[in-house]
């Protein structure tokens, strides 16, 4: 038997004997392909929690670890999966992401905070990382390596494949996973952030902070005279920005509940006054916060007297490439 026919056979047969192992969705209401149940999840969250927080710096400050864990606990309450404990931490880390561990656990970094602009934007963000846990993301591509991996071993045992061709198809087997997530990781961020109060506007800004950052490579590539950066972590997986904003705001206009907490853009910025800010490779200063009293105050005047430049000043605050400061609003620079 030709090995296209051995594979079809063995998948199907594969196939078979794994669509037994479902679970319903605590999203969607339907039934899933699941290797994993509820309790091997947050056990399975809990030991790579313990790896995360061996490997990464929880950040020393328990008034912040608090006032995040406080906004994130009152998303859970609203998700689709109110009924596991949830641990939010502050990851003290350069680096612009956030991430979620099966079983509740979700991090994000000081590196994305400094540049988050309102209480709101976090909560978007908190949001979009309950969104994969609610929706068992991690577990579905856990469940679909898992598959892929007994599929390539019998495939490997029976027909004698090549190796580097059966991982390519392992690898082919759980692709297309990461867009998917992550455009309805927005819309359920969008969903639960409406329903403690905030804007579903906020889910937008948060993805317009994702996108702000790219373009801002683009222009101090253009400077340096190199190729912009290929981005890892929170980038990789995410679709052009440009999809996932019009896709969030189609979720968040058909939303009604939110509107009716602040976005707290002063009490979140006075908050991340002082964090720590990476400059460039080993070079960090401070986060300084003051009220932009002065009329006709511009970014090149604030980068005057501060360790970054004006274009750099503008993607703090939520205005690359071409705004300026608001008269009488708090404005973040680097000392």
């Amino acid at each position: 038997m030709k090995l296209k026919n051995i594979t079809v056979s063995l998948l199907t047969a594969a196939a078979l004997s794994l669509t037994t192992a479902c679970s319903v969705n605590p999203v969607s209401g339907k039934k899933d392909f699941s290797l994993i149940n509820k309790d091997q999840e947050v056990a399975m969250g809990a030991q790579q929690h313990r790896q995360v927080l061996k490997q990464m710096k929880r950040l020393n400050n328990p008034g912040l670890q608090a006032y995040v864990n406080g906004i994130g606990q009152a998303l859970a309450k609203k998700s689709h999966r109110n009924n596991i404990r949830y641990t939010f931490t502050v990851i003290d880390d350069p680096s612009v992401n956030a991430f979620a561990l099966p079983g509740g656990y979700i991090y994000i970094t000081t590196g994305l905070m400094v540049y988050l602009n309102s209480e709101g934007e976090l909560a978007g963000v908190l949001g979009h990382e309950i969104g994969h846990v609610t929706a068992r993301h991690g577990v579905k591509q856990q469940s679909a390596g898992i598959a892929g991996a007994i599929l390539i071993d019998i495939l490997a045992k029976r027909a004698g494949g090549n190796a580097g061709s059966l991982n390519q198809m392992g690898k082919a087997l759980i692709s297309g996973y990461g867009r998917d997530h992550e455009l309805q990781a927005d819309r359920l961020g969008a969903e639960y952030i409406a329903h403690v109060g905030y804007s579903p506007k906020s889910m937008i800004d948060v993805v317009s902070v994702l996108k702000a950052q790219e373009e801002f490579d683009k222009y101090q590539a253009r400077k340096e005279g190199r190729k912009p950066r290929a981005y890892h972590g929170v980038f990789a997986s995410h679709p052009s920005n440009d999809q996932r904003l019009q896709e969030v705001i189609g979720a968040a206009n058909r939303i009604k509940s939110a509107g009716k907490r602040s976005a707290n853009h002063d009490g979140y910025l006075q908050r991340i006054n002082g964090m720590k800010y990476r400059i460039s490779k080993n070079n960090y200063g401070r986060i300084v916060v003051g009220r932009a009293n002065t009329r006709g105050l511009t970014y090149a005047k604030l980068a005057q007297r501060s360790k970054v430049g004006e274009q750099r000043l503008r993607l703090l605050n939520g205005m690359f490439p071409k705004g300026q400061p608001v008269h009488g609003r708090l404005v973040k620079i680097i000392n």
